[in-house]
């Protein structure tokens, strides 16, 4: 089968995939004592599909999903995305492991791990979570199913389905869930909902993913029970709506998992919970940036922070206004949000972004300069910085910040993205190639990474822009040898 009847025959049956799940749930558990045993399921080392294939189909499935789908292109969004699963990642029994997070611009609540440790969250999760716990209960459910191989599993029990063709399939199933309405003329297809009925998580799975879930929730110093609350609202939401949330499609729930798992978060929670005072700020940064009409949201936040003026919501107020270049009333929320509530990168950056709204980029660049005196590290401020030094001019400047933002967060595909950006307002096309070959590789396609490394040998190179380039060459094809 070719890639290209393997994408259109996945184009075209995978909307009844999605019914076909959507349709298949389980008999509610019976009630019983409580457990804390996980469902023996099997040694995950044990699993059929080796982890070089699994790989493989994470990286197949990340191309098509990257020009399928609406990711969320805010660094702030995104880094501070990347920092919790980054957390989270971090107590899992395998620490090992290697995850790539990104956020997809969907405004229904979803999350969704793919083969090879690619993590996506939809923007709708962000905002309908409570808490920085209640976020990080689902990013740890995803995690949950990609440690102990359930996809590796579900790919492995599917006999007879090529790897290639299972790759393109989950894509497919993920591509279709946002946009449920393409090629519906495939809803009766026997043969989808075969094959998606093997692929499906099983109850087990789900109840293993909850315990496990849980656990590293607890490692991490997050409230474990911002599982069971979360399941708690989406089945609450859900009464009141003709369509479940996207995700009971794929994760259905029952009152006696809900409560199955309240049990166990009680014996789990410990006394030394912390969430980010950044959660509230990012979360209230996404419903700004994925609203479709700026003036009527001002208007919704303007309400809404005068019936309760919290945090995030005069933190949403202030986004707004700058965005309706009412930089001086957004400017007085930030600093007002300061002085109450202390400081924050997000804080600083709205200054920033209020300041280059008023066309003065000097003093967005001190503002971020401030910031990043008390937050070093702050992904998103170096950003900002980045795109004031682009819009005046000082691109050698902007290029000595994204290096350094290479070093210390290789993984992140925007971060490279706006490296070779840097690199060739700078005149930089060697680095700019490489960079754009990393952007490419971070996202699983090492065939367009190669494409941009050979760009290097027509190009002005250093010899050390020579010698990396050479050697991510060789590294990508020995991979693409290894697992072609």
């Amino acid at each position: 089968m070719t890639n290209a009847v393997i994408i259109t025959f996945c184009r075209r049956i995978v909307p009844a995939m999605m019914l076909a799940a959507a349709l298949i749930r389980p008999e509610p558990l019976p009630a019983q004592t409580l457990d804390l045993s996980l469902p023996d399921l099997g040694d995950p080392s044990t699993s059929v599909l080796p982890a070089e294939e699994e790989a493989r189909i994470g990286a197949a499935m990340m191309r098509e999903i990257r020009q399928e789908v609406d990711l969320i292109q805010d660094p702030a969004i995104n880094a501070y995305v990347r920092d919790l699963g980054t957390r989270i990642a971090a107590a899992i029994d395998s620490p090992n492991s290697q995850f790539r997070f990104f956020v997809v611009d969907d405004p229904r609540i979803n999350a969704f791990a793919m083969p090879g440790g690619y993590v996506g969250v939809h923007s709708g999760l962000i905002t309908a979570s409570r808490t920085e716990s209640e976020l990080g209960a689902v990013i740890a459910h995803e995690l949950s199913h990609v440690t102990q191989r359930h996809i590796a599993r579900r790919v492995a029990a599917a006999q007879g389905i090529n790897l290639r063709t299972t790759a393109m399939v989950l894509a497919g199933l993920l591509i279709s869930s946002q946009n449920p309405q393409a090629g519906m003329a495939a809803a009766t297809s026997g043969m989808a909902s075969g094959i998606d009925s093997q692929l499906a998580y099983s109850r087990d799975h789900e109840r293993e993913a909850d315990r496990v879930g849980m656990r590293i929730l607890a490692r991490a110093r997050l409230d474990p029970m911002g599982m069971p609350d979360f399941f708690r609202v989406l089945m609450d939401d859900s009464r009141y709506r003709s369509k479940p949330p996207a995700f009971l499609s794929t994760h259905p729930l029952t009152e006696a998992r809900i409560a199955d798992a309240s049990s166990i978060a009680a014996q789990l929670r410990g006394e030394d919970i912390f969430e980010s005072p950044g959660y509230a700020y990012a979360r209230a940064r996404t419903q700004v940036l994925t609203t479709d009409n700026t003036r009527e949201a001002l208007a919704d936040f303007r309400a809404r922070y005068e019936a309760d003026n919290r945090a995030d919501t005069r933190y949403a107020l202030a986004m707004a206004l700058t965005r309706q270049n009412q930089t001086e009333p957004a400017r007085e929320h930030y600093q007002s949000l300061i002085a109450e509530y202390g400081e924050q990168p997000l804080l600083h950056l709205g200054l920033a972004e209020a300041a280059l709204a008023a066309e003065n980029p000097e003093a967005a660049l001190a503002e971020l300069q401030r910031g990043l005196g008390l937050f070093p590290g702050s992904v998103a401020l170096q950003f900002g910085k980045v795109e004031v030094y682009l819009r005046t001019d000082r691109p050698g400047q902007a290029l000595a910040v994204t290096r350094e933002l290479t070093y210390a967060a290789d993984g992140a595909p925007d971060i490279w993205a706006l490296h070779a950006r840097a690199a060739s307002a700078a005149g930089d096309s060697a680095e700019s190639a490489i960079a754009m070959a990393q952007y490419y590789a971070v996202q699983g396609d090492l065939e367009a990474g190669l494409s941009q490394l050979r760009r290097v040998d027509r190009l002005t190179a250093t010899p050390n822009q020579s010698a990396r380039a050479n050697a991510l060459r060789e590294r990508w094809e020995s991979r693409l040898s290894t697992t072609g």
